[in-house]
């Protein structure tokens, strides 16, 4: 069986419920798009250096990561779509402080919103990975490829339409594009039928109002194994980086002179590799996923490298793209391995637990990258990056070898 012929096999087998909630995530995406290629230019309207971009990120990505602690319980009682609707009607107020914070100019207000942005994201990111998780019990990396495809599908088509159209609104008004994208999702969200808790207030005060259940977490996090440590660490690296292109590569682009069309349409170019994870994540499944992430880390490295050097805009567009492409061959690899790493019964706090650091990646990271671009200069965060992957991909060589067992009644490791 050929590999298209198995994408479409393992698309008609994939659940209509993930069907339905990545419908909601890509009209999400659709609406942001209009925003992403500008936002770190909305931020330089409060402060403009680097340093202070990376803070405004940070603050973002920690209020996100702070609700993650209670979801790590809560993901696992809860529906899935309850968490995507609350979601999505924080987003609903968030796009307006938005445009309050701009048009006021207030640093304390638009503090506010990102911690209710950060939280808002929390909610929908944690609601549909745990929903995938626990209807994809193999641990195959396509229903999470085709999660991903049609995220950044919503991104790139919307990012194409923004390009065009960048001329008729100003940066405190694209927000409101989001408005459509919320509205549709909540009429596809009650059509996703599931067993659980459905208000967040109440299993909050169920389930995690004792200090046992912060003990409880900490010792299940002292049970992982290396493979899925590094598997976390990879989604550390994942977050950073993602973070980074979303708020530097635009700063990057506007220092070689590019206009703001030319740089909406370059971040659509750089997210189309992620359209293809689907088909990748078809490639992760036959083949060891080390391979692949070990394939995957070591081009992103030497495409980060090339950037440093080489600044013709033709190359910069190529060489961004083939960052991208790393990472849309890793995520789906690593997502794929750590559920087959995880007990059926614990998916929804692994779930959580991935996000948490996938968010510290999101925190240290625009940190970092602002205070080195702002000392040495924003090319040089490119080294830095390029010497992280390079690491990455020498103990991803190590962890080569590794293999695993799947017991199909607990859906977890067998050792």
């Amino acid at each position: 069986m050929n590999i298209l012929t198995s994408c479409k096999k393992d698309f008609k087998s994939i659940p209509l419920g993930i069907k339905l909630i990545v419908l909601v995530i890509f009209l999400r995406s659709l609406g942001w798009a209009f925003v992403d290629p500008f936002y770190s230019m909305y931020f330089q309207q409060f402060h403009n250096n680097y340093s202070a971009v990376g803070i405004f990120t940070a603050i973002l990505a920690l209020s996100g990561l702070l609700t993650i602690i209670p979801l790590m319980r809560l993901a696992d009682k809860m529906k899935e779509a309850v968490l995507i609707r609350d979601g999505e009607a924080l987003f609903l107020l968030v796009i307006f402080l938005y445009v309050l914070s701009g048009f006021f100019k207030s640093i304390p207000l638009l503090v506010f919103t990102l911690v209710l942005n950060g939280i808002s994201h929390t909610l929908l990111t944690i609601g549909t990975e745990a929903y995938i998780r626990k209807h994809n019990c193999d641990g195959k990396a396509g229903p999470f490829g085709y999660y991903m495809a049609f995220d950044y599908f919503g991104w790139v088509l919307g990012m194409v339409i923004a390009a065009f159209t960048v001329q008729y609104y100003s940066l405190n008004s694209m927000f409101l594009f989001v408005l459509p994208s919320i509205l549709l999702g909540f009429i596809i969200l009650p059509h996703i039928h599931e067993r659980g808790i459905k208000s967040l207030f109440r299993g909050i005060k169920k389930y995690f109002h004792k200090t046992k259940d912060i003990v409880d977490i900490y010792n299940d996090w002292k049970s992982l194994d290396s493979k899925m440590i590094f598997f976390l660490i990879l989604s550390f690296f994942d977050g950073a980086l993602k973070m980074f292109a979303l708020i530097f590569i635009p700063l990057f682009a506007l220092s070689i002179n590019l206009d703001l069309r030319s740089i909406a349409l370059l971040m659509a170019i750089m997210y189309m590799p992620y359209i293809l994870s689907y088909f990748f994540s078809e490639i992760s499944d036959r083949v060891k996923k080390m391979n692949v992430i070990t394939t995957g880390l070591f081009i992103g490295a030497l495409s980060s490298i090339l950037l440093y050097f080489i600044l013709d805009k033709v190359w910069v567009v190529v060489f961004i793209t083939a960052i991208s492409f790393s990472l849309a061959i890793i995520r789906p690899a690593y997502n794929g391995a750590i559920t087959r790493l995880t007990p059926h019964s614990m998916l929804g706090e692994i779930t959580s637990l991935n996000n948490f650091v996938e968010r510290l990646g999101r925190i240290v990271g625009p940190i970092t990258t602002g205070v080195i671009a702002d000392i040495y200069g924003i090319k040089a965060t490119f080294l830095f990056i390029a010497l992280v992957a390079f690491c990455l991909g020498g103990f991803a060589i190590i962890f080569r070898g590794y293999s695993y067992i799947i017991d199909p009644e607990k859906c977890g490791i067998i050792k």
